[in-house]
């Protein structure tokens, strides 16, 4: 009993030993598998990166939407000198970059398209007054050039003048006048602010108002009530308010066609 018992474990023993190479070979199957793995990886996104590298040029879309025919020209043309990369390399920002330097584009958004390529869509600005002879201004006080000159020749818009650097303020004045004259029934027409810092203003009745830069609120404010006021039922015989004195103004008179003489001033005290 015990000689069987002695040959179960000798037999045991020498299986044992039977298996124990083949570890080394598994653990060297494993290692070669996964160099295999990695390799067919590294190949793969070596391929992907030249078949990128090597991609033709992607097109460039120029968005119609919210566009004029001119404005449309305009960007088509400037996007299409651009020379660009692949659909997957290509720098939008840079695009977008390019598309803002239009000076009558307010904003743009640069797209990636499986179908139309790059898309470059653009909101232009919304001019609300002539700022001089050859530019537009919009609310924000934006001064540009517009892509058609014809959109420079708008009667319903009111001009302003003055240095490009104080377009914002001369709108943002424009915008408050026409608030505080609104009762009256009137709105600016023109408005001018000279490098003294005067401020011209004629009005869509022909009425002219002339004022420094020293409360120039206050006083513009004060004529305006005065207006409304007691001077309401005379608003159609004047033809110029100065403002530029501390405790009063001067009013100019439409010179009547019965009157021979010159314009005559009359002083009040607002």
């Amino acid at each position: 009993m015990a000689q069987t018992v002695d040959d179960v474990a000798e037999l045991m023993n020498t299986e044992m030993d039977n298996k124990k190479p083949s570890l080394p070979l598994l653990n060297s199957a494993k290692y070669i598998f996964t160099a295999v793995v990695v390799a067919l990886l590294l190949l793969i996104l070596a391929m992907g990166v030249k078949a990128l590298r090597d991609a033709p040029p992607a097109t460039i879309a120029v968005n119609t939407q919210g566009l004029s025919a001119a404005q449309y020209q305009s960007l088509q043309q400037t996007m299409s000198q651009q020379k660009v990369s692949s659909f997957f390399t290509n720098d939008l920002q840079s695009l977008r970059d390019i598309a803002m330097g239009l000076a009558w584009v307010d904003q743009v958004s640069v797209t990636r398209d499986w179908q139309r390529g790059i898309v470059i869509t653009a909101l232009p600005k919304q001019a609300i007054a002539n700022f001089g002879t050859e530019r537009l201004v919009d609310a924000k006080g934006k001064v540009f050039v517009p892509a058609d000159s014809s959109d420079l020749r708008q009667q319903q818009f009111a001009t302003l003048q003055g240095s490009i650097e104080q377009a914002p303020v001369i709108m943002q004045q424009m915008q408050q006048i026409n608030e505080w004259y609104a009762p009256l029934d009137v709105q600016v027409e023109d408005i001018i602010l000279t490098p003294r810092m005067t401020w011209l203003v004629r009005f869509d009745n022909g009425l002219r108002v002339i004022v420094d830069n020293e409360n120039t609120a206050q006083k513009l404010l004060s004529l305006s009530q005065l207006l409304a006021a007691q001077l309401n039922n005379r608003l159609s015989e004047m033809q110029s308010i100065d403002l530029r004195y501390k405790n009063g103004f001067t009013i100019t008179w439409n010179i009547k066609e019965a009157d021979t003489t010159a314009t005559t001033g009359a002083t009040a005290t607002s």
